[in-house]
């Protein structure tokens, strides 16, 4: 573990990196089921957060070894 996170932390951040991991899948699927432009658009945009979210923990988690 690094100095500047402790364990709680570290479990914190792998437990938002599980979260962040299925919202992404899950706005990727529903966005292929979506009839509605305005829905689809939304997913889209979610899913995209989502996966710069992951990015962000998996570099966190990184940092932290």
């Amino acid at each position: 573990m690094a100095d500047n996170y402790a364990s709680h932390e570290i479990i914190e951040i792998h437990e938002l990196l599980q979260v962040k991991a299925a919202a992404t899948a899950k706005a990727s699927m529903m966005q292929g089921l979506a009839t509605d432009k305005q829905l689809k658009q939304l997913l889209e945009e979610s899913a995209v957060t989502s996966q710069q979210a992951v990015q962000e923990l998996r570099e966190l988690l990184e940092q932290s070894k």
